[in-house]
């Protein structure tokens, strides 16, 4: 008789997103993530979390909020079971810190009881975070010993409240209460007929540690008047407490330039992160909608015959960061020695690209002081080195024939092209904030090539705004993408000096703070 086979077993992940900022989601957390083959998540985890997840990985949406039921936990539960018992690794992401208010002592039974291995990965609880970003201090030893967490809304089947707030009034310290938006004046009311004075200090912080962060600091009997004048909405954390008249309205959070701006991102897919970076320290949401993507050169031959030449050459001239990739990609495939690149000098468009180039330690001799085809011709020619001299351009299949001509007409140079990766149109509708973008709207767009605003033009019909959405301003590296912007009669606001990223910062930073 045959043995039967025994299944692996998987593994469940109660694992905590924290409130909002990726950030301050904890390295194991990450690493889960990264790794998992089943993620399951809901509607406050940031959906920035779920972009890391390895090919392949399944994605189940179990988010529940008042008017939106996905699945009830019964189902939750049956989920991780199945999967786990399939020999899967699962990482159940749960919105700040899941053994608070997330409902994961329910879920730990159900595990339990089915006999699945799990392990609780902890998260930064929502009013810790929020009152962190928000400036507002929980506790002091001389106003506040002592910090409460109560529920405003214990389980979104049930109306009524649980906890009795009454009662709370007699504790003392901070109150920190989450899930409370949707019961805020019947909370405030029980906690003043409890004997809270309605001039205790009081606040909501509401999408607490993101871009469009509010806060609203008041005392106990204002500040129902006050949230509704603010729009607050839910998520939110209401604070209670004397340490909370320490606060001001200002806080390093909100004080940042961009904070509040919606920048919307065009650079192809795996080149946005050290712009976005950038954007989001100074405090702005940043949208991901790739307009182009990077393509090889397909023609293998002709880079073959290039290469078996390469050291012919007097000059090499990269036409973009893009190319100088592809290009130093493509060469260490064929030659494996930065050695072998030989004697060339080089001229680079911009300051970006050459940061590609001296990745490899190699001395870049030219950069012109605008990065444009024009400039950069006129700058080579300005060496009186090209007469009768083989330069090789590095460029992508949308040539630089302004570049060319010039260095062939003007400087009397032997020019070759090699067109080393091919651009393409990448589709909208599959970018990952399309949605959002077309939703909410952006402060502004930033196109950082020609390609780029050409692909935003042709699916414009694909990017039509919903009522109320922000209409973006454009921003535009250099002059040339500046050029193609205005030919179709796209206005331009904002252009960097040059085409480093720091200067496309600094060109939002001062354009927002006029």
């Amino acid at each position: 008789m045959a043995e039967l086979k025994e299944e692996k077993m998987g593994k469940v992940f109660l694992v905590g997103a924290g409130p909002g900022d990726v950030s301050l989601v904890t390295l194991k957390a990450f690493e889960l993530i990264k790794t998992c083959d089943v993620l399951v998540f809901d509607h406050l985890a940031n959906a920035e979390l779920r972009k890391g997840v390895k090919t392949g990985c399944e994605q189940i949406d179990v988010g529940k909020s008042p008017g939106r039921h996905t699945m009830d936990q019964n189902e939750i539960g049956k989920i991780l079971v199945k999967k786990a018992k399939e020999g899967k690794n699962v990482v159940r992401l749960k919105g700040g810190d899941p053994f608070v208010f997330g409902r994961c002592a329910e879920e730990m039974i159900v595990l339990n009881k089915a006999s699945i291995p799990f392990e609780i990965v902890p998260g930064v609880t929502a009013a810790l975070a929020c009152a962190a970003y928000a400036g507002i201090p929980l506790s002091h030893r001389d106003y506040g010993s002592s910090i409460s967490f109560l529920t405003g809304h214990e389980d979104i089947e049930k109306e009524s409240l649980r906890v009795d707030f009454s009662k709370f009034a007699e504790v003392g310290g901070t109150l920190c209460v989450y899930m409370g938006m949707g019961k805020l004046e019947e909370i405030i009311s029980k906690l003043i007929k409890g004997g809270l004075s309605p001039k205790k200090p009081a606040a909501i912080v509401s999408q607490g540690t993101l871009p469009n962060q509010q806060k609203v600091i008041s005392s106990l009997g204002q500040i129902v008047k006050d949230a509704k004048k603010a729009n607050l909405e839910a998520p939110a954390i209401i604070f209670v407490g004397n340490s909370i008249g320490l606060s001001t309205q200002d806080n390093w959070f909100e004080d940042r330039p961009l904070f509040g701006k919606r920048i919307v991102v065009t650079r192809p897919e795996g080149q946005v992160s050290r712009l976005k970076e950038l954007l989001e320290k100074q405090g702005a949401e940043v949208l991901e909608l790739p307009l182009i993507k990077i393509l090889p050169q397909s023609d293998r031959k002709l880079v073959a015959e290039t290469f078996a030449g390469i050291a012919t050459y007097e000059w090499v001239v990269f036409t973009s960061a893009n190319g100088a990739r592809e290009f130093f990609n493509v060469f260490f495939k064929a030659f494996g020695d930065i050695r072998s690149f030989g004697p060339m000098r080089i001229a680079c468009v911009g300051e970006t690209t050459a940061e590609v180039v001296r990745q490899f330690n190699l001395e870049v001799e030219l950069i012109p002081k605008r990065s444009s085809g024009e400039d950069l011709a006129q700058a080579l020619v300005a060496t009186d080195s090209l007469d009768s001299a083989n330069v090789l351009v590095i460029t992508g299949s949308r040539n630089r024939e302004v570049l060319v001509g010039m260095l062939e007409s003007i400087g009397h140079a032997i020019v070759d092209t090699l067109a080393i990766y091919q651009t393409d149109f990448a589709d909208v509708i599959d970018a990952p904030d399309r949605d959002k973008f077309i939703k909410f709207g952006g402060d502004a767009i930033v196109f950082a090539s020609s390609s780029a605003a050409l692909s935003y033009i042709e699916q414009e019909e694909d990017l039509q705004f919903e009522k109320g959405a922000r209409l973006p301003i454009h921003a535009s590296f250099g002059p040339q993408t500046t050029n193609t912007l205005k030919e179709n009669k796209l206005s331009v606001d904002v252009e960097s000096q040059d085409s480093t990223l720091e200067s496309m910062l600094d060109a939002l930073i001062n354009y927002f703070q006029k």
